[in-house]
């Protein structure tokens, strides 16, 4: 038998500081490895004592420290036996019980993970005066000759040797992979951040030798068993895989990309053309950037021609375009006006008809934004185009309840409000959900002729029903679509059945759910829950298990934007130095565009480089801690994550309703909107508001996941 090799990023960084002749001698380790890791022979392979599942393995006076799991070889660490050995050391684990999830698919022989209290670690983080620690020296100069062993191009030596302290380095100007590269061979990681880190497949037992000599630039993330089965899985569709944040469905969807190419491949058929929607731009370029590595591709080279990957929207953009319909996005108060011209227009009921007077009086008192959100989410979202298909349109979720006639009357209104939009100018002024509907319509009769074999649809739940029937449409059979959906993570959409959406859109037999969380530390899975009502949780998708535990996630009450801002400056500075990671590891997210620059120059006023950056504007690679909205983060993620301003008429947003259903239903949307930003969230959490004007939502956190801190000045 043999068996699967991988090896976390720290283990490479120990790799390409050997020696070459010790370099060559780990290769045929790992060659031996693969053959069998686990028989002990002599004093070359035996079980690291303390360990249930960790196995050296004897170069000399290094030890090569790796783990086994069901078929898997996991290298960790590689490096002088003392260095190597202290690294390992177990005291520290033994007196809590806690022991680092090695090979995943031991998990089950571990005991159960308990909270690492970091903060009982770190009491400079809970000084009232909140003073930016100084930087330590570094524990060694960095010099051409070392920088060069490390891999580090010569073009950042300079800004790396002008580096004396910690705090220089993590402020030096050169990308992220050079600097984490330099940090984690300046400081290896403990136990439990090896045990974080990804897993990476070594193909080729040489293949690290090949990454130490620069002529391999990367490796392939690795997926377990439970998420590879879905890869493969079910390739003539329609499928849908669902799971909770940090279960990997995007990963899945991306190497799905790939499966379906190789699959052609081997049996003949025609290279397949693929559509992979995301859901926003920022991530765009993250899945680009991601399927070159998966591809083997360099950062210059181009994904083949018959891949494309865009937002739905924009793919919607370009059809209505290509109709040759001149048209321009109605603005929000272009909206308003649309609305308050229907409402002129609509004629008042005939006098004597006491029930339809009763019906047009209620309508003429419902809100504007109430009616603007009836249009884009039940009429426009469903693609009703007809008043019957409104009639029997799903308004799960609304709060106010419509009887027929009352939707008789909506719908009138809507047909006014749409052909005010519409009528009487050069250029028709368009909602989203009108061009989303125009697009679909044009698909559906012919004239969008374009279409690919394969469509790949990324956070399938933020999209409308009319925006998920037009990527079905899209697809040249309906066995090409392949779809994964967060129910718990919507923020958008209303309740629908994905039969309902399209007739070919059949799921039944066809769903499978990823249960096992990669990206968060269990206390932050958990604690993010406490935000989300007991009706809002899909259950099934929320039932996870977890690989990681860390710190809880602290909440702190501010004097104010100045105090929270100055909070957030050292918390963020110090969870940074903590996890040996750049500052811009992190993020600050605010519910609003009209907070994101104050924040900004207010952490930059405390000594931390961060930016404002809209939803198109988002640079993951920017040298900066990026200061978002929680709607921009949808599908991002950070080690360090923080929200800010969590109060009253900021999240949740101020709205005007009044009717209870109703309020209900827009704190529900805003709960969830407040959990995917804390499901954004690695291993460190923050949460800031103003003592005075405290959000409803902060009453929800418990103690038992919280850590609440405030100061008393």
């Amino acid at each position: 038998m043999t068996w699967h090799i991988l090896h976390k990023p720290a283990y490479d960084t120990d790799f390409i500081d050997l020696p070459k002749d010790l370099q060559r001698q780990a290769t045929r380790a790992h060659a031996e490895l693969a053959q069998d890791p686990v028989t002990p022979r002599g004093n070359t392979i035996k079980k690291l004592k303390g360990w249930e599942n960790l196995w050296r393995y004897r170069l000399g006076d290094y030890r090569l420290i790796y783990a086994v799991g069901k078929n898997a070889v996991q290298l960790l660490a590689i490096g002088p036996r003392k260095d190597v050995y202290a690294r390992f050391e177990r005291k520290s684990h033994a007196e809590d019980g806690i022991l680092p999830v090695f090979a995943p698919d031991l998990e089950a022989q571990l005991k159960p993970r308990e909270n690492i209290l970091e903060w009982q670690k770190h009491p400079e983080w809970m000084l009232p005066k909140r003073e930016k620690p100084r930087g330590e020296p570094l524990p060694r100069k960095l010099s051409p000759a070392l920088l060069s062993k490390w891999l580090i191009p010569e073009d950042y030596h300079p800004a790396l040797m002008r580096c004396r302290t910690d705090d220089e380095l993590q402020a030096a100007d050169v990308p992220d992979s050079v600097l984490g590269r330099v940090m984690d061979a300046l400081w290896p990681p403990s136990v439990e951040k090896i045990a974080a880190q990804p897993d990476r497949v070594l193909v080729n037992p040489e293949d690290l030798e090949r990454y130490a000599e620069g002529t391999l630039r990367t490796f392939l993330l690795h997926l377990d068993d439970k998420q590879r089965r879905y890869v493969d899985w079910a390739l003539k569709g329609p499928t849908l895989v669902k799971g909770g944040p940090g279960s990997g469905k995007s990963t899945i969807a991306l190497y799905r990309v790939r499966s379906v190419l190789e699959h052609a491949r081997e049996v003949g058929e025609a290279v397949p053309e693929i559509l992979f929607t995301t859901y926003t731009n920022p991530l765009i370029n993250f899945s680009e950037s991601l399927l070159r590595q998966l591809f083997g591709l360099s950062a210059g080279e181009k994904l083949p021609t018959s891949i494309k990957i865009t937002t739905v929207d924009k793919i919607v953009f370009r059809i209505v375009k290509q109709s040759g319909l001149k048209f321009d996005l109605a603005e929000e108060k272009e909206l308003t006006e649309a609305l308050h011209h229907a409402r002129a227009s609509v004629k008042p009921a005939e006098p004597g008809d006491l029930e339809q007077l009763m019906i047009t009086r209620a309508i003429q008192d419902l809100r504007d934004d109430y009616l603007l959100e009836e249009f884009e989410w039940i009429i426009e979202g469903q693609n009703c185009r007809t008043e019957e298909d409104y009639l029997a349109a799903n308004r799960a979720g609304r709060g106010i309840p419509f009887s027929r006639k009352t939707r008789r009357a909506v719908w009138k209104l809507y047909h006014a409000y749409r052909k005010y939009l519409l009528e009487d100018r050069t250029n028709h002024k368009l909602t989203w959900g009108i061009l989303r509907q125009l697009a679909l319509r044009l698909v559906q009769t012919g004239k969008f002729i374009p279409k690919w074999d394969n469509v790949i649809v990324d956070e399938a739940q933020d999209l409308t029903p009319a925006a998920l029937a037009l990527c079905v449409e899209l697809c040249r059979d309906p066995a090409g679509i392949f779809l994964t959906a967060d129910a718990n993570q919507s923020l958008y959409n209303r309740g629908f059945s994905w039969k309902s959406v399209h007739t070919q859109l059949n799921l039944k037999g066809r769903t499978r759910i990823l249960r096992r969380n990669y990206r968060s530390t269990r206390d932050l899975a958990e604690a993010a829950r406490d935000v989300l009502a007991p009706t809002d949780l899909d259950r099934q998708a929320a039932a996870q298990e977890y690989i990681h535990a860390g710190p809880p996630p602290a909440v702190y009450a501010a004097n104010g934007a100045a105090d929270q801002a100055q909070w957030l400056a050292q918390q963020i500075y110090l969870a940074a130095k903590d996890l040996h990671l750049p500052l811009n590891a992190a993020a600050v997210l605010v519910p609003s565009n009209s907070l994101g620059p104050t924040m900004a120059r207010w952490l930059n006023e405390n000594g931390l480089p961060a930016k404002y950056m809209k939803s198109k504007d988002v640079n993951l690679d920017e040298r900066k801690v990026k200061v978002l909205t929680l709607h921009s983060a949808k599908g991002l993620e950070f080690p360090i994550v923080a929200i800010a301003h969590v109060e009253v008429d900021r999240l949740p947003k101020e709205t005007r309703a009044t009717d209870a259903q109703e309020v209900e239903e827009h704190l529900s949307g805003q709960r969830r909107l407040m959990y995917v930003g804390c499901t954004r969230a690695m291993r460190y959490l923050f949460v800031t508001y103003d003592r005075s004007l405290p959000s409803p939502f902060i009453q929800d956190l418990s103690e038992e996941h919280w850590m609440f801190m405030n100061d008393e000045e």
